[in-house]
């Protein structure tokens, strides 16, 4: 099958574009002949800008005769910022995409909440309708829009773990040998993209005196807020003698080494739809501390723990570290 895949990609530092790339390079060795629409940033068979609606455009030409196209939907990918033209001829494109391609499936890996008298809104919502499908990965997601943007769409339900490419399996104590870890101290791990709506800090309020934390990532964004809180992170990481900051952007390996390395990881976000982090956790086979927001709920697994608040946060925490020490106790 010919299916044309409109995304962020590598080696943008992207979650999305590590998520198409997953999707891509199974598609690949399933024998279907797959191209890929990217911003210039991407490896992309195909490179355009991606404000505008430019790439919706353009996908309507490459996919004449597709068997699928795929859209990978973020509104930060494809609308500029306080360009109201601009957004609304966005929202258009899609709109067309939508009906002109009758194959379209549209990814939604979050949608902001709409101002519904805006009219860039209002197309939006127009093209959700139409879409042909919307995928989600949890059917909070799919409720959640439908209900903000006063929609019925016709959904499907994508587990998230798809899009999660594992490049290492070591044992916990190998990954921390690996990393320079403690070999018998509780250990927590808080990996990806950092800023506010993360709420890193509240698990570093919520660690207690038993354990580590490793907050591990960087700024995707470096807009003034989340610069802002950036700075605030690492102050308090520098006055914390069990919170370490390790800022940089890790590859799959990497990240791979540090989620195997930890007895729990502790992702306390404050917004979100859905978590790759939290994915990717499950593809390891490590627990996940996640706050009960956006799909997450529905999204954690059996050996997951969902908290609701930071003293909830602050119980599951204490619970992880204590069954450790037991354990290296004997």
């Amino acid at each position: 099958m010919r299916i044309l895949v409109v995304a962020p990609y590598p080696p943008r530092r992207c979650g999305i574009g590590a998520y198409a790339a997953v999707e891509v390079e199974r598609l690949r060795a399933d024998g279907h002949d797959v191209t890929v629409l990217s911003p210039p940033d991407g490896d992309g068979d195909v490179r355009v800008p991606f404000l505008g609606g430019r790439p919706f455009r353009a996908a309507v030409r490459l996919g004449k005769g597709a068997g699928r196209i795929v859209v990978h939907f973020q509104p930060a990918l494809y609308y500029r910022p306080r360009a109201p033209l601009s957004k609304v001829a966005t929202s258009l494109s899609l709109w067309w995409l939508c009906v002109r391609r009758p194959r379209t499936e549209v990814l939604i890996h979050e949608a902001d909440p709409p101002k519904r008298w805006r009219p860039d809104y209002l197309v939006l919502a127009a093209a959700f309708r139409a879409a042909p499908v919307l995928l989600f990965h949890t059917a909070a997601e799919r409720d959640r829009l439908q209900r903000e943007y006063g929609v019925r769409v016709r959904a499907r339900i994508v587990d998230h773990r798809e899009g999660v490419r594992v490049r290492a399996r070591p044992t916990r104590q190998e990954a921390r040998a690996r990393l320079g870890l403690p070999p018998d101290e509780p250990v927590f791990v808080t990996p990806g993209f950092i800023h506010p709506d993360k709420g890193a800090e509240r698990a570093a309020a919520a660690l207690g005196s038993s354990g580590r934390l490793y907050v591990v990532g960087s700024v995707k964004d470096r807009t003034p807020r989340n610069i802002a809180y950036l700075e605030r992170f690492r102050d308090l990481a520098a006055r914390s003698e069990r919170l370490e900051l390790v800022e940089r952007y890790l590859e799959d390996e990497e990240l791979d080494t540090w989620v195997a390395a930890a007895d729990a990881v502790v992702l306390p976000y404050r917004r979100s739809w859905s978590s790759g982090a939290l994915a990717r956790a499950q593809a390891l086979g490590v627990p996940a501390i996640v706050t009960a927001v956006g799909g997450l709920s529905e999204q954690a697994g059996p050996g997951d723990v969902v908290v609701r608040d930071e003293a909830e946060l602050a119980r599951a925490m204490a619970s992880v570290a204590a069954d450790e020490i037991r354990t290296v106790g004997g």
